[in-house]
């Protein structure tokens, strides 16, 4: 969509946070916002669910750069989203995030000046390869932290020695297996293999969680309620339990939707916070040249989750206030598994709330593809609790032994993918990869007027991602000169 589009009725397909966060903008810029969703409740990934009294996190863990002057508490500003509200700042320890590996434990602190500090503590004969890593933070961090990170949706960075992986260039810089394991962890965060991770996502990720980290004081489900209470103030209609069915074009641009329904609904443009794959679903057959549907069809998914959600006795298992990966290496330094523990507060009197969270393959769970959740059957649930109980034991590895322990619940790449439609269950999308950049970025401008991708799949992956697809949609919509009038970053 390169012009402005003529016209006030806005369809958004999907109401997680980058669907919300769209219709809040546009409502506010006087658009006529309609968001249309297929469950029953809004949400998306950001939406927790309650299991015996505790509401389980799905996709908000834990989310950086929150800060007032930092890029996604302005985000959240120009939304009218109180931060306070919501999110409480981790850290008290001095202390985010704890990587713990075979033969190494460390602590990934508060600051880009204590990291180096800590790096250099830890890796004492690797100094001139942590000023190179640093001296490239740094400079990341800084344009981050420009408003023209914001105005130009994350493209202030021309050096294109930012788009080689992480791997390549800690292999010129000759880094030892155990410094390049713990560079290696923000890669996982956003499902990229470190020798396939540009550089540019990593240092984006790591440096987001340095500028501040934080945690949903309550729930996911509290989140949602704020984000569509705010588009609703704004005159947003929120239609769920409906989904689209199809867009509808007319001489090639975009003039409204059909829903499950069957009722039709018009728009001057279409938003899709949705898969790109699933787009193609919506679209008739040869609205896109073949070329393009080849490099949508053929694009690579991040790897899917299996999470473990487990009550715990709390006066045994206090919170923590950071996070905890249990981690493991090769002889060169991969990471071949990992496991991401989070110890909170719980809704029950006596009780806390242990997530874990690891890497499970889509084909690990092909036998029951062609299944809807719910109705997998006795053999589905004794595999995925067969993987929850061996988890709750690597757990106690951690943690000791875990005092009145009871598996809640356990999600696997099958929920994900009926829950919000991702192919393989891909809670983080397309793959930011090198190998598919440049096909992951002709998504940010589909060639038909009116229709725009956003969320995690048009820019980045995570909530700072999901919001900068929304916003980048936003600009497309209304075109670059009012985005830069009417989007005020430095006043939010």
């Amino acid at each position: 969509m390169r012009n402005p589009i003529e016209g006030k009725n806005i369809i958004i397909i999907g109401s997680g946070v980058g669907g919300l966060s769209a219709g809040i903008i546009l409502s506010r810029l006087n658009f006529r916002v309609t968001i249309i969703e297929k469950n029953h409740l809004p949400g998306g990934l950001m939406r927790s669910y309650r299991r015996e009294g505790f509401d389980c996190p799905v996709g908000v863990h834990y989310v950086g750069a929150l800060g007032k002057e930092e890029p996604l508490g302005k985000m959240f500003r120009a939304l009218g989203i109180p931060v306070n509200e919501l999110f409480a700042p981790m850290g008290q320890e001095e202390i985010i995030d704890r990587y713990i590996f075979d033969d190494l434990t460390f602590d990934l602190p508060t600051s880009i000046d204590a990291l180096e500090k800590s790096l250099k503590n830890t890796f004492p004969q690797e100094t001139a390869a942590l000023d190179a890593i640093m001296i490239n933070l740094r400079e990341i961090s800084r344009r981050m932290m420009d408003p023209s990170f914001l105005l130009n949706q994350g493209d202030p960075f021309q050096n294109m020695d930012y788009y080689q992986p992480m791997g390549e260039w800690l292999d010129s810089l000759k880094v030892s297996p155990s410094l390049r394991a713990v560079l290696g962890v923000p890669c996982n965060l956003i499902g990229v293999p470190l020798n396939d991770c540009p550089v540019i996502f990593h240092h984006m990720v790591l440096a987001s969680y340095l500028f501040s980290s934080w945690r949903l004081k309550e729930s996911g489900s509290k989140m949602t309620d704020v984000f569509v209470r705010r588009f609703e103030e704004l005159s947003g209609k929120l239609v769920l339990n409906n989904g689209v069915k199809k867009i509808l074009l007319v001489d090639g641009k975009v003039t409204g939707v059909v829903l499950e329904s069957g009722e039709v609904l018009d728009a001057d443009a279409v938003v899709a916070t949705i898969h790109p794959k699933v787009l193609l679903q919506l679209l008739e057959e040869n609205a896109l040249r073949e070329s393009y549907l080849r490099r949508i069809r053929g694009l690579r998914e991040t790897e899917g989750v299996i999470c473990v959600n487990i009550s715990v006795n709390s006066a045994m298992h206090p919170e923590i206030n950071h996070n905890i990966y249990r981690l493991r290496r090769d002889e060169n330094g991969m990471i071949s598994d990992g496991i991401f523990y989070q110890l909170r507060c719980g809704n029950s009197s006596g009780s806390n709330l242990l997530s874990l969270i690891t890497k499970s393959l889509y084909s690990d769970w092909s036998q029951w593809e062609n299944t809807v959740s719910g109705k997998r059957g006795k053999d589905y649930e004794e595999k995925k609790m067969g993987v929850a109980r061996n988890l709750l034991k690597k757990a106690e590895e951690i943690f000791g032994n875990l005092h009145d322990a009871k598996i809640l619940d356990v999600y696997t790449p099958l929920t994900v993918r009926d829950y919000v439609n991702a192919p393989e269950g891909a809670c983080y999308g397309v793959m930011r990869s090198s190998r598919q950049l440049l096909k992951a970025m002709s998504l940010n401008n589909l060639p038909i007027p009116g229709l725009c991708l956003a969320g995690q799949n048009a820019i980045a992956p995570g909530v700072m991602g999901c919001l900068l697809g929304s916003f980048n949609a936003v600009r497309q919509i209304i075109g670059q000169k009012r985005f830069v009038q009417e989007i005020k970053w430095d006043k939010c």
